[in-house]
């Protein structure tokens, strides 16, 4: 990608950076070829050849960003007496982060059976932006986030998204215990399918029920 577009992404503002190339894959594809293709090859070389490396950009933090995907403990949610069930060890793709109220929002991936993920995720990947980042770097750099106009309403628009919906959840982060753990984006269709779920007060098979339930209804 030539140098002055690095300089020119890198200044544009969310709402710019949309109105000129609607996904990171638009630009990617206008100056390098698919940037979604070669990300999901660097995971799957990765997870194959050297799958103790595939976390290597991975790291502890306080701080939430919006469009990053992130692993947490959370043991006690406030819901806890009142919810059906919970999940203790989310995998979050957070999309709101509202630090004053003390709770984000967001994708929590295990409440999808695995295949479902897979096509949610093929459908929010080409939304993905990594302004200033060329070639096997986006795979790796902080810049790789979901882009900013992709929240509750945008998907709520868009048919092939609705699968999200039973997937969309509230967190305290009083609630969290720890630091949350910050996942790069080559990692995220392996860590998305990995069972690192544990749920509370019901059983896989069950939540798995209810989460088709209410994709099938939301797809009516």
């Amino acid at each position: 990608m030539p140098a002055y577009f690095f300089q020119k992404a890198v200044k544009m503002t969310s709402e710019e950076f949309d109105f000129e190339f609607k996904s990171m894959k638009d630009m990617y594809k206008k100056f390098e070829g698919d940037p979604i293709k070669r990300l999901r090859e660097l995971g799957e070389e990765e997870a194959k050849n050297n799958p103790m490396q595939l976390l290597q950009s991975a790291g502890r933090t306080k701080r939430l960003m919006p469009g990053r995907l992130y692993m947490f403990n959370y043991r006690n949610p406030i819901s806890k007496q009142s919810a059906d069930y919970y999940d203790m060890f989310p995998v979050v793709l957070v999309l709101n982060v509202y630090e004053k109220k003390d709770y984000f929002q967001g994708l929590n991936f295990h409440y999808l059976p695995p295949l479902y993920r897979a096509e949610l995720m093929d459908q929010l990947f080409p939304y993905m932006m990594n302004p200033g980042v060329t070639g096997d770097e986006l795979a790796t750099s902080i810049r790789g986030k979901l882009a900013p106009r992709v929240n509750y309403e945008f998907m709520k628009k868009r048919r092939n998204l609705m699968s999200f919906k039973p997937m969309w959840k509230r967190y305290n982060m009083q609630r969290v215990v720890g630091q949350y753990l910050y996942v790069p984006p080559k990692a995220w269709d392996f860590i998305m399918m990995m069972p690192l779920a544990r749920f509370r007060k019901a059983g896989i098979n069950r939540i798995y029920r209810d989460s088709l339930t209410d994709r099938r209804k939301r797809n009516q």
